[in-house]
Order: C-alpha cells, then sequence, then structure tokens
C-alpha cells in the first residue's frame, strides 16, 4: 500500500489499544469461588456477547448505549457459567476493565505518537460510549495526540454497519478511501470499513496468535503493533 494515497488514520480501541484480556483478572479477584480457568470462560464469553448485541441492535434498531451492553453482556456470561453475582459486584468489575485499570498495550503511545508525527491525522473510531473514550484517551496518553474520538453514540450505529465508517470519513473531512482504519482482534472491523470503502490494516499481534479468518475482504496491510505501522508510513 502507498503511504502518500492515505490522508488520514481511524484506530479502534478495545482489543487494538487496550487489551481486554484483563477482564480476567478483574473477574478472579472479585467473584467467590472463581478460579482462572472459569474467569477466562467468562471473560471470552462476556466479550463475545457484548459485540453480538452491539450487531443485533443494528440489525433490530434497538440501539443501546455501549456501557449498557457490556453490563448485559458480563450479567448474561456470569450466569451462563453458573454464577450469582450482586449488580453492584457486577458494575464494579465493568468500571474496573473499562475506567480504572485500562490495560493498554505498551506499543500504543509510542507508535500512535511517531504516526501523528509523520503528518497524518489520527482519529479513534469507536463502539465505545464517548466517556468511555475520555477513560482510555487519558489512559492511553492520547489526549493531545489524537485528533478526536469518533463514537457510535454519535449516530446511534454499531460496528460493523457501513454508516459507522461513513460518519467517520464526514468527521474526518476526506474522502473515505483515503483513511486508513486500523484493527485488531477479529477481522469483524477490517470486514467493515473495508466494506464501507476504506483501506484497512489488520494489527495481528504475535502473542494472540489469531488464527486468519476468511469472510471479508483482506486488508491491505497487515501490521504486528503500532510501531511497525509507523514504520510502514514513515
Amino acid at each position: 500500500m502507498d503511504p502518500e494515497a492515505v490522508a488520514a488514520v481511524t484506530v479502534d480501541s478495545y482489543t487494538t489499544l487496550v487489551d481486554v484480556g484483563s477482564q480476567a483478572a478483574a473477574l478472579e479477584e472479585r467473584v467467590d469461588a472463581m478460579g482462572a480457568d472459569d474467569a477466562e470462560a467468562v471473560s471470552r464469553r462476556w466479550r463475545d456477547k457484548y459485540i453480538e448485541y452491539s450487531m443485533v441492535a443494528n440489525d433490530i434498531d434497538e440501539y443501546r448505549p455501549f456501557w449498557e451492553l457490556i453490563g448485559q453482556g458480563l450479567r448474561y456470561a456470569l450466569e451462563a457459567e453458573g454464577y450469582d453475582v450482586a449488580a453492584d459486584v457486577r458494575d464494579d468489575i465493568r468500571r474496573t476493565v473499562y475506567e480504572d485499570r485500562l490495560t493498554v498495550y505498551e506499543d500504543v503511545t509510542e507508535g500512535i505518537g511517531r504516526i501523528a508525527a509523520s503528518g497524518y491525522e489520527v482519529y479513534v473510531l469507536s463502539n465505545g460510549d464517548p466517556e468511555m473514550l475520555d477513560h482510555l484517551l487519558a489512559a492511553a496518553e492520547l489526549e493531545h495526540v489524537v485528533a478526536d474520538a469518533i463514537s457510535a453514540d454519535d449516530i446511534e450505529v454499531y460496528k460493523p454497519d457501513p454508516a459507522i465508517y461513513r460518519h467517520a470519513a464526514a468527521v474526518v473531512g476526506e474522502p473515505i478511501d483515503r483513511i486508513l482504519h486500523v484493527s485488531g482482534g477479529g477481522l469483524r472491523d477490517v470486514w467493515g470499513a473495508k466494506h464501507a470503502g476504506m483501506r484497512t490494516a489488520w494489527l495481528s499481534r504475535p502473542a494472540q496468535d489469531a488464527p486468519r479468518e476468511e469472510l471479508g475482504q483482506d486488508p491491505d496491510l497487515v501490521v504486528e503493533d503500532f510501531r511497525d505501522l509507523a514504520d510502514r508510513l514513515s
């Protein structure tokens, strides 16, 4: 991919900037009698469930703030694994993971700083609510590096619906095919951005050892972390 074809960069938030694997530690710490194996199982089901809810909400016109979907997913995951956990404890777990102890990947601050210093405007494009993104930017020390944080809450539509990527292009003020969207974790977000007309980079961290998925269009770039992406764009 030609770096000169890219006018701006949008980056996903959770699983890309933040390691949501920290959910398991918070669960084990706060749920009585929960061991490491169960914590991992609940964490995976929790993440899968709130992502599922976001996509179903698009289809049935039942938008709820992402913070609320995260809470609903946590309740479901705990009950599905046989844990009856009080609402206040669930709220504490949710705040710990997504506000108080956000686990930012170690390459994020430096790598995105280098991308911005190379002349690219960088935006966060997220399903997360604006308040959630404020916490994220502070934890990643990016408040004065990224140009803006663009939330699904702006238009009440979640990824991977094309509308959220088109909304991002309107906020950025560049043609959609001159925006590079960067996302880690699964390829759902990459496919959505590519389908909407963006260029895409899949941030596939080696430690995660994620298998390649084949449903949607291939990304334009595959990178290991934000330092690698900064090298490619320089």
